[in-house]
């Protein structure tokens, strides 16, 4: 079995995408569609944006829903098919237009309305993450209680995302280093997938109400609950509270495979997830669906032809 996974926030880079532009007729269309509904020319600025212009918030995760669905109009049109569905926070969007539960310019609205709620939290709520290595899930929540953080991504066994108020930044970081436990700051904007992001939830839950979502074609692991969805209510309570949620990485992996999935594909920017997978199950097989030759060699595979 199949499942199609999509990135999330960091994917980006410049001239992500233009690969698929420049050999697929279905992907220009994607390209032109969200270029319409965001009043500029999205090819543009992930063609040749820089990589500074790329972390502004409220492009980044257009630019990257662009590009993964860029990639699955590519990936699609030759007949590949996902027995599942599932993506990394922003990801998640993804699938909701791979499974039909939106339309695209409902989605590109969606996801633009997501990012400007989650700028908005942050700017009320003044957050930040950082990446904690090499401790258990357990011992981690012990001490969130102890020190007033969230543990916010479950990416793999050894490593955990935690959200923390950025006044805690140094205090937290300090007893971490007394602990000898090893973390990476991150550089973003606010503490995602938190209660820091409370104000962003009412905002997407609004928006959300205001769109026509369909049931899921191709069942949808959710990041909230680890296990796949297709009834659109659900899904549309889960992408709310996602923002205020663990992102539980780990196991959505771990369910796919539970599922009989051993066949992963990332679709669009960067070889994150690929990264990721490795260290959760390095027996399944991961393929990176990032550029158009990418698709070329998949093809190859199931003996197709581009």
């Amino acid at each position: 079995m199949k499942s199609f996974l999509f990135p999330g926030q960091g994917a980006q880079y410049p001239g992500m995408g233009q690969s698929f532009y420049d050999n697929f007729e279905s992907s220009r269309e994607i390209f032109s569609i969200v270029s319409e509904v965001m009043g500029f020319d999205i090819s543009q600025k992930c063609f040749l944006g820089t990589s500074e212009e790329l972390k502004d918030t409220g492009l980044q995760q257009v630019a990257i829903l662009t590009v993964s669905i860029a990639a699955y109009e590519a990936l699609r049109a030759k007949t590949v098919q996902a027995d599942y569905l599932c993506g990394l926070s922003l990801g998640e969007y993804t699938a909701l237009y791979a499974a039909k539960v939106l339309s695209l310019e409902d989605l590109v609205v969606l996801v633009r309305e997501r990012a400007k709620a989650m700028q908005m939290a942050a700017e009320i709520n003044q957050s930040t993450m950082m990446a904690v290595v090499g401790v258990g899930q357990g011992l981690l929540e012990s001490i969130a209680k102890e020190e007033g953080f969230y543990l916010a991504n479950f990416n793999s066994a050894n490593q955990i995302v935690i959200s923390l108020k950025s006044g805690d930044k140094d205090r937290i970081e300090k007893v971490l280093e007394q602990r000898q436990i090893k973390f990476v700051p991150l550089q973003v904007s606010g503490g995602f997938h938190s209660p820091f992001m409370e104000p962003a939830r009412r905002h997407l839950e609004a928006t959300i109400s205001s769109l026509d979502f369909f049931d899921a074609k191709i069942p949808i692991v959710s990041n909230v609950t680890a296990i796949a969805h297709t009834d659109k209510d659900i899904i549309k309570k889960n992408l709310a509270d996602q923002l205020i949620s663990p992102v539980r990485w780990f196991d959505c992996v771990t369910y796919l495979v539970s599922c009989g999935v051993l066949d992963f594909f990332e679709v669009g920017p960067s070889k994150i997830l690929k990264g990721l997978i490795r260290k959760i199950n390095p027996s399944v097989k991961v393929t990176n669906i990032e550029k158009a030759e990418d698709v070329a060699l998949v093809l190859k595979e199931v003996g197709d032809e581009v």
